[in-house]
Protein backbone atom coordinates (compact mmCIF):
# COMPACT_ATOMS: atom_id res chain seq x y z
CA UNK A 1 0.00 0.00 0.00
CA UNK A 2 2.84 2.38 0.87
CA UNK A 3 4.48 1.63 -2.49
CA UNK A 4 1.28 2.57 -4.33
CA UNK A 5 0.96 5.83 -2.43
CA UNK A 6 4.60 6.65 -3.11
CA UNK A 7 4.09 5.81 -6.79
CA UNK A 8 1.07 8.13 -7.06
CA UNK A 9 2.98 10.88 -5.26
CA UNK A 10 5.96 10.41 -7.58
CA UNK A 11 3.75 10.65 -10.68
CA UNK A 12 2.06 13.76 -9.26
CA UNK A 13 5.45 15.32 -8.55
CA UNK A 14 6.68 14.55 -12.08
CA UNK A 15 3.54 16.05 -13.62
CA UNK A 16 3.97 19.14 -11.42
CA UNK A 17 7.61 19.53 -12.45
CA UNK A 18 6.67 19.02 -16.10
CA UNK A 19 4.01 21.73 -15.85
CA UNK A 20 6.47 24.11 -14.20
CA UNK A 21 9.00 23.46 -16.97
CA UNK A 22 6.34 24.10 -19.61
CA UNK A 23 5.51 27.44 -18.01
CA UNK A 24 9.15 28.51 -17.96
CA UNK A 25 9.59 27.30 -21.55
CA UNK A 26 6.55 29.34 -22.59
CA UNK A 27 8.06 32.45 -21.01
CA UNK A 28 11.32 31.84 -22.91
CA UNK A 29 9.49 31.18 -26.18
CA UNK A 30 7.73 34.55 -25.87
CA UNK A 31 11.15 36.19 -26.37
CA UNK A 32 11.93 34.24 -29.56
CA UNK A 33 10.95 35.83 -32.88
CA UNK A 34 7.61 34.70 -34.32
CA UNK A 35 8.78 32.51 -37.23
CA UNK A 36 11.14 30.19 -35.26
CA UNK A 37 8.51 29.72 -32.55
CA UNK A 38 6.01 28.46 -35.14
CA UNK A 39 8.58 26.05 -36.57
CA UNK A 40 9.36 24.75 -33.11
CA UNK A 41 5.66 24.00 -32.44
CA UNK A 42 5.35 22.15 -35.75
CA UNK A 43 8.45 20.08 -35.01
CA UNK A 44 7.26 19.16 -31.54
CA UNK A 45 3.90 18.05 -32.97
CA UNK A 46 5.69 15.80 -35.44
CA UNK A 47 7.84 14.41 -32.65
CA UNK A 48 4.73 13.64 -30.60
CA UNK A 49 3.30 11.63 -33.46
CA UNK A 50 6.44 9.52 -33.66
CA UNK A 51 6.72 8.80 -29.95
CA UNK A 52 3.11 7.60 -29.62
CA UNK A 53 1.21 7.88 -26.39
CA UNK A 54 2.49 9.70 -23.31
CA UNK A 55 1.13 9.22 -19.80
CA UNK A 56 -0.31 12.74 -19.87
CA UNK A 57 -2.17 12.05 -23.12
CA UNK A 58 -3.40 8.72 -21.75
CA UNK A 59 -4.79 10.38 -18.61
CA UNK A 60 -6.52 13.09 -20.65
CA UNK A 61 -8.17 10.48 -22.87
CA UNK A 62 -9.36 8.46 -19.89
CA UNK A 63 -10.68 11.57 -18.11
CA UNK A 64 -12.69 12.40 -21.25
CA UNK A 65 -14.52 9.04 -21.24
CA UNK A 66 -18.19 9.37 -20.31
CA UNK A 67 -17.92 6.64 -17.63
CA UNK A 68 -15.02 8.39 -15.90
CA UNK A 69 -16.69 11.81 -16.24
CA UNK A 70 -19.78 10.42 -14.52
CA UNK A 71 -17.66 8.97 -11.69
CA UNK A 72 -15.89 12.32 -11.41
CA UNK A 73 -19.22 14.17 -11.08
CA UNK A 74 -20.46 11.68 -8.46
CA UNK A 75 -17.22 11.92 -6.48
CA UNK A 76 -17.28 15.71 -6.69
CA UNK A 77 -20.84 15.76 -5.38
CA UNK A 78 -20.21 13.27 -2.58
CA UNK A 79 -17.10 15.06 -1.30
CA UNK A 80 -18.49 18.58 -1.57
CA UNK A 81 -16.06 19.51 -4.38
CA UNK A 82 -12.98 18.43 -2.41
CA UNK A 83 -11.92 15.28 -4.31
CA UNK A 84 -11.15 14.35 -7.87
CA UNK A 85 -10.34 11.25 -9.90
CA UNK A 86 -6.82 9.93 -9.28
CA UNK A 87 -4.71 7.64 -11.43
CA UNK A 88 -2.25 4.84 -10.85
CA UNK A 89 -0.13 4.19 -13.94
CA UNK A 90 2.24 1.35 -14.71
CA UNK A 91 3.91 -0.04 -17.82
CA UNK A 92 3.79 -3.63 -18.98
CA UNK A 93 4.48 -5.82 -21.97
CA UNK A 94 1.78 -8.19 -23.17
CA UNK A 95 1.82 -10.28 -26.36
CA UNK A 96 4.77 -8.24 -27.64
CA UNK A 97 2.97 -4.90 -27.15
CA UNK A 98 4.01 -2.24 -24.69
CA UNK A 99 1.02 -1.01 -22.70
CA UNK A 100 0.09 1.41 -19.97
CA UNK A 101 -1.92 -0.07 -17.15
CA UNK A 102 -4.01 2.82 -15.90
CA UNK A 103 -6.36 2.60 -12.92
CA UNK A 104 -8.81 5.45 -12.34
CA UNK A 105 -10.32 5.86 -8.90
CA UNK A 106 -10.56 7.80 -5.66
CA UNK A 107 -7.48 8.23 -3.51
CA UNK A 108 -8.59 8.85 0.07
CA UNK A 109 -6.38 9.27 3.12
CA UNK A 110 -7.07 5.63 4.01
CA UNK A 111 -6.83 3.81 0.67
CA UNK A 112 -7.08 3.97 -3.10
CA UNK A 113 -10.53 2.94 -4.33
CA UNK A 114 -10.32 1.80 -7.96
CA UNK A 115 -13.26 2.50 -10.27
CA UNK A 116 -11.93 1.42 -13.68
CA UNK A 117 -8.87 -0.48 -14.95
CA UNK A 118 -7.60 0.31 -18.45
CA UNK A 119 -4.89 -0.85 -20.84
CA UNK A 120 -3.68 1.64 -23.44
CA UNK A 121 -1.27 0.80 -26.22
CA UNK A 122 1.84 3.00 -25.89
CA UNK A 123 2.07 3.37 -29.67
CA UNK A 124 -1.57 4.49 -30.04
CA UNK A 125 -3.56 5.94 -27.16
CA UNK A 126 -6.83 5.34 -28.98
CA UNK A 127 -6.52 1.59 -28.52
CA UNK A 128 -8.22 1.46 -25.09
CA UNK A 129 -9.16 -1.74 -23.31
CA UNK A 130 -11.15 -1.87 -20.08
CA UNK A 131 -11.39 -4.58 -17.43
CA UNK A 132 -14.73 -6.35 -17.15
CA UNK A 133 -14.96 -6.98 -13.40
CA UNK A 134 -17.32 -9.95 -13.76
CA UNK A 135 -15.23 -11.98 -16.24
CA UNK A 136 -11.82 -10.62 -15.22
CA UNK A 137 -10.92 -10.01 -18.87
CA UNK A 138 -9.97 -6.85 -20.73
CA UNK A 139 -12.18 -5.88 -23.68
CA UNK A 140 -12.01 -3.08 -26.24
CA UNK A 141 -13.90 -0.11 -24.84
CA UNK A 142 -16.73 -0.20 -27.42
CA UNK A 143 -17.28 -3.95 -26.89
CA UNK A 144 -17.40 -3.43 -23.12
CA UNK A 145 -19.89 -0.57 -23.51
CA UNK A 146 -22.20 -2.75 -25.63
CA UNK A 147 -22.08 -5.52 -23.02
CA UNK A 148 -22.74 -3.14 -20.13
CA UNK A 149 -25.57 -0.99 -21.45
CA UNK A 150 -28.02 0.08 -18.77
Amino acid sequence: MKKRILFVLLISFLVFISCRNNQSNKAKSDQIPEKPAVEKIENSAKMGEKTGCSTEKAMKLILALKEVEESKRNLDSLTDHKANISFMIDSLKQDGKELYSLTAGYNSEVRFEPYYHFYLDKSDCKNIQILDIVSGEYFPLETWRKQNRD
